[in-house]
């Protein structure tokens, strides 16, 4: 009988401990890297090196626009008949002097495809959150978010990002998609970016990781690009701006580049000689990034 009984004592410990340690592993961060940006191919640009490098070590990548994409292309700008480097138009297809805004609903739909295959070259998962982009173009006519027009149009998805920010029916939104994936690393623009509507994305997955926190959802760490005011010559100087994280990407540039020309409608399709020209801060062997938020300590 006392054998019986301490092995069924010994049977109902290992079980405990079982549920125990499982209990402690869903606690955890998944191996997973979040990027969080604003548009379709700002991923590429604010973390597109680690990305690359990450899911090569065996991260799962969730490729996330937080805009729907309704502006920022026009017919004319492709290859051969725009002039990336100058920003001009060379009208070498069309034989046109003229510039041309693609319809909102368009635009969308065009530069989502090229981040579905974007995501692909990096072996993510790609996630539209369908937050409104503050303008919208119909035929040449800009309409600004707010006005009559934009009402009257009813262009789809969820608030203004800036607006987002203020409510928490959209704060929860990006809470369930951390409750989702429950990322190791998410990475945003900079707070209080170059571009409101990057540095307001940022500020909303912020504040979403603020609260998965307090409700003891399992995600790591928030780290925020460095652009804009914390590279400028003050935060430079003042050390305000300074990174603690610094992935080195050279091995993974290749993929970072291949994804980044996925966006024909933004770089031509060849960022190397295009974009890169334009904007020499983005080539660089390193990325880096400053430590927001760290649930893991």
């Amino acid at each position: 009988m006392k054998i019986r009984s301490y092995t069924v004592l010994l049977i109902l410990s290992f079980k405990i401990f079982n549920f125990s340690a499982l209990a402690q592993e869903k606690n955890n961060p998944e191996k997973c890297i979040l990027v969080f940006g604003s548009h379709a191919d700002d991923v590429e640009e604010i973390a597109g090196g680690t990305f690359a490098k990450f899911i090569a070590g065996g991260y799962k990548g969730v490729y996330v626009c937080v805009m729907n994409n309704l502006s920022g292309n026009q017919i004319e700008k492709v290859p051969g008949n725009w002039d990336f480097i100058k920003g001009k138009l060379t009208g070498a297809i069309t034989n046109s002097p003229q510039e041309y805004q693609v319809d909102a609903l368009e635009t969308s739909q065009v530069r989502q495809e090229e981040a579905i295959a974007a995501a692909r070259v990096f072996g993510a998962e790609p996630v539209f959150m369908n937050f409104c982009e503050p303008e919208i173009w119909l035929g040449r006519k800009l309409i600004i978010y707010g006005t009559d027009e934009f009402l009257r149009y009813n262009p789809p998805g969820r608030k203004h990002v800036s607006l987002a920010t203020r409510y928490s029916v959209d704060v929860n939104f990006v809470v369930d998609l951390l409750r989702k994936y429950k990322p190791e690393i998410t990475i945003i623009h900079t707070l209080g970016g170059e571009k409101l509507d990057h540095g307001e994305s940022g500020y909303l997955m912020y504040l979403a990781f603020s609260r998965a926190i307090s409700q003891k959802i399992p995600v790591g760490k928030l780290w925020m690009a460095r652009y804009g005011w914390v590279t400028d010559p003050v935060a430079t100087k003042s050390g305000r701006g300074a990174a603690d994280v610094k992935i080195d990407i050279k091995k993974f540039q290749n993929v970072q580049y291949e994804a980044w020309d996925k966006h024909v409608s933004q770089n031509g399709g060849n960022v190397r000689r295009d974009f890169l020209t334009r904007h020499p801060e983005y080539r660089r062997d390193y990325e880096d990034f400053i430590t927001v938020l760290d649930n893991t300590k």
